[in-house]
């Protein structure tokens, strides 16, 4: 086998310790649609297998981030998660697509990434593709996909597992799985449950309450395959979730204004909110069919899918002590299986023994209906409970083809290409009663007025209200790739790969700090990206690496600004904490990024990994706060920042990981004795528009440990997550001028857990 100079010279270097090893385990990606092998797939795609959510102990998706680099998955509850992807992501609730798409079974999650974060259980496995993606998936997405599969039937007899765990801050996550073959070879059946009641470590110390996540679930799917040529699959979740606390952490910016009582840090990991902040019901009815037949040489596939959810939550709108602002929730997504409906259907075969291709059609369309009640205090005079009615309706439609052409033995051509169209209906109605007299209390309540003065929201554009504000997107774009590879050995493949991405703008309320006539909308995000990255197995599958460096362009980036702006309604400079997006002519992305793993003997293997992204504004112009220039008021509503040379995400430049682990055959009887070492690096972050630095976060490192006994029928672990307790904070948003708002890392967490396999 020929080898490369770097191949060799680690070869002769290791090879003493590399002697009794025996070969990595293969892993099989499905990036394209079909099987390959990681060093095969001409893609930047990182892999956490099922085995490795359990080994981990990894309970929901945030949790992810310390087996990935250049991935930042945040779960902040119930109702709020976000994905990003080399230094790009979206983490706040929008009715644009993410620019990271989430993925459960095949079924594009949209708004409802959080159903498939919430809860890992009988995981088959997680993919991340990185860059890019424009053909071959239900949404064409700017920066990657965060692909979940379930575990499916199979015909291997009864066999199934029962495993659970207990955790110091105090919690507990149980699951099962049982297989059942119904009929030989032809039909088989997998149910997997779940309760999961755990508490984050966050303290609210004026309700004196902790945070806390609980919900219960069941997942059953069905495999029929009545002959060789026809396969079906049906699935079906359901996850509940009730009476489940979040909490926000905050930090003091300034302790000398007078609203503000205490004086925080990240490490304190406390909360404040004077009123309930929770999920008060949430339930998700989930529901997959696939379906794939041979039919003379060509390969059909139909894919259906439907997501029902019903979200009801009540929160402290201000999240500090002071009795000024609530909100109460309810989402209703897809109201009927219609509603939340995704189809996919696609045909490929193989043409003149070097052409593999296939050509697809794809619909969804999603509806949901967002009702909103914000109760907020006017001192000295009322309440003003301000509502939002929310209906957004959007209709996804493409056709596509994706085509592999062999040029040579080992080179490799392929040309994907999609067109897309994208149909939004969206808008509100907002309305709202002036309730003279009365005042919010601690925990939220709302006493009796003097007097009702009804109808007191002004419309702007000479309507009675209530005002009805309505905004209709439609727009259409090709998007595509074309990817060169050539396999010179198996120590060395290398790729290079044009991608075009996209994901359609929104309404958007406006960013002068006042209600407009009609809600505002910001444009498409467009993506040009190249990339070129190589992969091989070295000491003769004894070790596997992976490296890339990539540059993308953005059009019309959406950025999320937190800035001072003068509200003309309220009479006062407020700071724009709901992080409106605006576009921004152009920002580019850059970087590399690169993993190996070996083993070293057959009892210790190790893996490292790391991720460098540059993210800068080069062109264009946003909303800011910056002190030197002149005063916000009604003339000057807010102050804009040249972006040129600017931080264009919230997301740090380095993410490291580094993990080995050491086993002895046989310790204890039949069973082996391991120790496991999970070491993860996360760099500072800067904001978009913080001139100030006020939202600035330090990096931080988190160190995991676990050993245990295990063998093929069961197992038993201890473990210790973040042993350090380093109190590493994400993201930062502020809450007025005296705090902010934290995204904080879990703190350090003891636990045990138990599994036995049947």
């Amino acid at each position: 086998m020929k080898r490369t100079p770097l191949a060799l010279a680690i070869s002769l270097c290791l090879s003493p310790a590399l002697s009794h090893a025996q070969a990595l385990e293969e892993v099989i990606v499905t990036a394209q649609k079909m099987d390959e092998t990681l060093t095969s797939a001409p893609v930047a795609v990182s892999v956490v297998s099922g085995q490795e959510i359990t080994d981990f102990a990894v309970f929901q998706g945030d949790e992810l981030n310390k087996l990935v680099t250049g991935m930042e998955v945040r779960y902040e509850g119930d109702s709020n998660a976000g994905v990003g992807l080399r230094g790009v992501g979206t983490f706040q609730t929008q009715s644009a697509p993410a620019r990271v798409g989430t993925y459960m079974d095949d079924y594009y999650m949209a708004s409802q990434a959080g159903f498939a974060l919430a809860s890992l259980f009988d995981m088959s496995n997680v993919q991340i593709l990185k860059g890019p993606q424009g053909t071959l998936y239900g949404q064409p997405s700017p920066t990657g996909a965060l692909i979940l599969t379930s575990r499916d039937p199979d015909f291997d007899g009864v066999n199934g597992y029962v495993q659970g765990s207990y955790t110091n801050p105090e919690g507990y996550n149980v699951q099962a799985a049982v297989n059942v073959p119904l009929i030989d070879d032809q039909l088989a059946m997998r149910v997997a449950v779940l309760s999961d009641d755990r508490e984050s470590g966050i303290e609210n110390i004026v309700r004196n309450l902790d945070d806390k996540r609980n919900r219960d679930g069941v997942r059953a799917k069905l495999l029929w395959q009545p002959t060789d040529t026809f396969t079906a699959k049906l699935g079906y979740t359901y996850m509940e979730t009730e009476n489940s606390d979040t909490y926000r952490v905050l930090e003091t910016v300034d302790f000398s204004l007078p609203d503000v009582n205490y004086n925080l840090k990240a490490d304190d990991r406390k909360a404040i909110a004077d009123a309930p902040d929770e999920v008060t019901s949430k339930q998700d009815k989930f529901g997959t069919v696939k379906l794939d037949w041979d039919v003379a040489d060509m390969h059909v596939s139909w894919f259906s899918g439907m997501l029902q959810s019903d979200l009801n939550t009540l929160g402290d709108q201000d999240n500090t002590d002071l009795p000024i602002s609530t909100i109460k929730l309810q989402t209703k997504y897809g109201d009927s299986i219609s509603d939340s409906a995704q189809h996919e259907m696609r045909v490929s075969g193989s043409a003149f023994d070097f052409w593999d291709w296939t050509v697809g059609g794809y619909y969804a369309k999603a509806t949901s209906q967002t009702d909103v009640v914000v109760a907020q205090a006017i001192p000295n005079q009322g309440v003003f409970p301000f509502s939002l009615n929310i209906p957004i309706d959007t209709k996804t439609s493409a056709i596509f083809t994706h085509n592999t052409i062999t040029l040579a033995e080992n080179t490799e051509l392929t040309v994907g290409v999609r067109y897309n169209k994208f149909e939004q209906d969206a808008g509100n109605i907002q309305s709202g009663d002036f309730w003279f007299g009365s005042v919010i209390l601690p925990g939220g309540e709302i006493t009796e007025p003097t007097f009702i003065f009804e109808n007191a929201f002004p419309c702007y554009d000479g309507q009675q209200a209530p005002c009805v504000l309505g905004s209709n997107y439609s727009e259409e774009e090709w998007t595509g790739t074309i990817k060169l590879a050539h396999f010179f050995s198996d120590a060395f493949n290398l790729y290079g790969t044009l991608d075009r991405g996209y994901r359609p703008g929104a309404p958007n309320f406006d960013t002068t700090g006042v209600f407009t006539p009609d809600l505002n909308t910001y444009s498409g995000e467009k993506v040009n990206s190249v990339e070129i990255g190589a992969k091989g197995d070295l000491f003769e599958g004894r070790a596997r690496y992976t490296a890339a460096i990539f540059y993308s362009v953005y059009e019309d980036y959406q950025a999320p600004v937190n800035f001072e702006a003068y509200n003309t309604i309220a009479g006062e400079v407020e700071i724009i904490t709901n992080a409106p997006f605006v576009n921004v002519d152009e920002a580019v992305q850059q970087g590399i990024e690169a993993d190996f793993k070996m083993l070293l003997t057959d009892n210790w293997s190790v893996y490292t990994g790391f991720t460098y992204t540059n993210v800068e504004f080069t062109d264009g112009a946003l909303p800011c706060t910056d002190p030197g220039q002149p005063p916000v008021g009604p003339d000057n509503r807010y102050n804009t920042c040249d972006a040129d040379g600017e931080k264009a995400s919230a997301q740090p430049e380095w993410t490291g990981v580094l993990q080995s682990e050491y086993t002895w055959p046989g310790l204890v009887g039949s069973s082996d004795m391991y120790v496991n070492a999970l070491w993860s690096y996360r760099g500072e972050v800067e904001v978009p528009g913080d001139t100030t630095n006020r939202l600035k976060s330090d990096s931080f490192s988190t160190l995991d440990l676990y050993t245990g006994l295990r063998n093929d029928a069961w197992s038993l672990q201890l473990f210790a997550k973040n042993v350090l307790d380093d109190d590493g904070v994400f993201s930062k948003r502020p809450v007025g001028q005296g705090y902010n708002e934290l995204t904080v890392v879990s703190p350090q967490t003891f636990g045990v857990m138990a599994s036995y396999n049947f």
